[in-house]
């Protein structure tokens, strides 16, 4: 049997260990294109969703399972903190020195956590420079996630025969996944709101080309709509989830869809006005940057009139991501894994920022 030569530079599996599915992905770099040479994934059952141990159970025989299949090269992965216990917080320090950086950070985090920073594995990304408080000041966007919890999807991977490269945050990643695209200067002055909408959680993401400039992780997300159509209708939110998807691409005109809407429509109340906060605290921080339009991600971007919701509430111009844009076939046909090149894909963002997040920029 002949065996495929894949020239190039071969990246990390980017692992997306969402809260209803585990995503791998894992790309090739060769003279500035992109090829997709491996992808798989798997729903997490219902059950595991809101169990954070129960979820890698699952997800350690679901991930060996998808390395058999054809295309990815290697055991080298990125993995991402776990978005749902993530903990993402703004701060203004003084100008410092780089090295003196992340303890000016946790000088401000101080009392600021919901669990000790003792127990607590924290990231940082400087978005840019600032005026607070008469001064110029760095504006920086502080990850944090238990340690335990980190700690366990490490070992998990290990169990899986995978070498985890490095962990990255999910925000960050969903701006790798788009940051190839902006490669003209005046693409650095172009601001893009990105709103990842999954199961567990909503990601809000504010990019300025390929520099990410604002997160923040809200709770209001996938399971607070069906939780809302099940209280509404008197049925289960397995149910109720069933519905979302059986009326998703049906037109919003649609009596079931305007009832569904109906049921929903505290809960998207509730996840405009969050978003809206976001935005305001972008703008009194960076007021020379207008948002140019907001790119809907993750599982529940695939629902267009729930998004053309929140886009009209937000008075922005949207679109639905396609995070496998530019991108080369899979080797083995991507049919198999899920992803029809002919529609777009939100919610491989992730997986696919991750497995990017390894390659240098130029």
């Amino acid at each position: 049997m002949a065996v495929g030569i894949v020239k190039g530079t071969i990246l990390p599996i980017g692992i997306d260990l969402g809260s209803s599915a585990v995503k791998l992905a894992q790309l090739r770099e060769a003279n500035g294109t992109f090829d997709l040479i491996g992808a798989g994934s798997a729903d997490v059952p219902p059950p595991c969703q809101g169990d954070f141990q129960a979820r890698l159970d699952f997800c350690l025989p679901a991930i060996r399972q998808i390395l058999l299949s054809a295309g990815f090269r290697g055991r080298e992965c990125i993995l991402s903190m776990p978005a749902a216990g993530t903990f993402v917080h703004h701060v203004k320090i003084s100008k410092v020195p780089p090295e003196q950086v992340k303890e000016a950070v946790l000088r401000e985090l101080q009392g600021k956590l919901p669990f000790p920073a003792e127990e607590a594995e924290i990231r940082h990304v400087i978005a840019g420079d600032v005026v607070g408080e008469g001064e110029a000041r760095l504006e920086v966007i502080v990850v944090a996630a238990r340690r335990s919890m980190v700690m366990a999807q490490l070992a998990m991977a290990r169990r899986a025969k995978l070498h985890v490269a490095g962990i990255n945050v999910e925000s960050c990643a969903i701006v790798e996944c788009f940051a190839r695209l902006f490669r003209r200067a005046n693409d650095q002055k172009r601001a893009i709101l990105f709103v990842d909408l999954g199961q567990s959680s909503t990601q809000v993401v504010l990019s300025h080309g390929r520099q990410i400039v604002f997160a923040r992780n809200i709770s209001v997300a996938g399971c607070t709509f069906d939780a809302a159509i099940a209280e509404s209708l008197g049925i289960s939110p397995e149910e109720a989830a069933e519905i979302r998807r059986k009326l998703n691409g049906e037109p919003e005109t649609d009596p079931r869809v305007v009832e569904m809407h109906s049921c929903m429509a505290d809960a998207v109340d509730q996840l405009v006005d969050e978003i809206t906060q976001c935005l305001r605290y972008y703008e009194s921080v960076f007021r020379t940057s207008a948002i140019e339009r907001v790119i809907f991600l993750g599982g529940q971007a695939t629902d267009r009139n729930l998004c053309q919701l929140i886009a009209q509430r937000l008075n922005l111009p949207a679109q639905i991501g396609d995070p496998l844009v530019r991108t080369g076939n899979m080797q083995g046909g991507a049919l198999e894994a899920g992803i029809d090149r002919r529609e777009p894909q939100p919610c491989w963002a992730v997986a696919i920022g991750l497995s990017l997040g390894a390659m240098p920029r130029p």
